[in-house]
């Protein structure tokens, strides 16, 4: 047929005087099947940020069941969240002496006897292993989340890190303590303090470390553990404020409570 015939045919078409043309037919694009690699790398180019944030969100809820069932039952909970690199590879090597003088000031919550705080570290520096970062992020999130930890040791740049820069997400500990000279508004500074010596840390601290309590609120989705962990954190800070001591410490490094110590005593030994 000749271009006028196709025209014509197509004008037909158009028109709605004939339902099928017998000699203009729509080309049908070729369609190419993808397999193996060149399949995934095809998903993966398309769906790539679907497949990352789904990853992360299922590492936070592995990571939060893990912590549920397998973590140790203590008295309370205290997060240690540092950026700074040279402060965050110190202080790796202190988290035993940093957990024995909390215990000092930690009463016995769950009464049985001997006094054991979970503090766990958090490394928010930078490294060149992402998987490192990543792993130590979802850390960061999930602990938050969950809620359990409210008492905080942190540098500058870690507290706001886990905070986006709203510092006031920190209990102002400078309205509730006025008059001591080492809390500087949300901060609790730890160098040259009673609690550092306690630590072994007195000379060697930081100046860059301190001490925060998270705020809680009952509207928290996480508020019966959030807001009893807050009062702990309080009434820990208290205690190390004003020097009174809550635990005591046997031959082998372990922490029991004061009335733990006087039933001892009774019994002589």
């Amino acid at each position: 047929m000749s271009y006028n015939d196709d025209k014509r045919e197509l004008l037909k078409l158009k028109q709605g005087l004939i339902d099928e043309s017998e000699t203009i037919h729509e080309e049908e694009k070729p369609k190419y099947e993808l397999h193996g690699f060149k399949k995934v790398e095809n998903f993966f180019y398309h769906y790539k940020w679907h497949v990352i944030a789904s990853v992360f969100f299922i590492a936070v809820a592995v990571f939060l069941l893990t912590s549920l069932f397998q973590k140790k039952q203590g008295d309370m909970r205290v997060l240690v969240v540092t950026k700074d690199a040279q402060i965050a590879s110190e202080i790796m090597f202190k988290t035993e002496e940093l957990r024995q003088a909390l215990e000092l000031y930690c009463p016995d919550y769950d009464d049985n006897g001997y006094i054991y705080v979970d503090v766990y570290n958090i490394d928010l520096s930078e490294n060149p292993d992402p998987q490192y970062s990543l792993a130590q992020v979802t850390k960061s999130t999930s602990e938050i989340m969950y809620g359990e930890a409210q008492m905080f040791i942190v540098d500058t740049a870690g507290a706001e890190a886990i905070t986006d820069g709203n510092l006031s997400q920190f209990i102002d500990l400078s309205e509730l303590y006025p008059d001591t000279p080492y809390i500087d508004k949300q901060f609790l500074h730890i160098k040259d303090t009673a609690f550092a010596s306690d630590a072994q840390y007195f000379a060697a601290c930081p100046d860059d470390l301190y001490i925060a309590v998270r705020r809680a609120s009952e509207s928290d989705p996480n508020s019966f553990r959030s807001v009893p962990a807050m009062k702990k954190a309080l009434e820990v800070v208290d205690n190390i404020i004003n020097g009174s001591y809550q635990g005591w410490i046997d031959d082998q490094g372990h922490v029991y409570g004061l009335k733990g110590k006087e039933n001892n005593d009774a019994a002589g030994k």
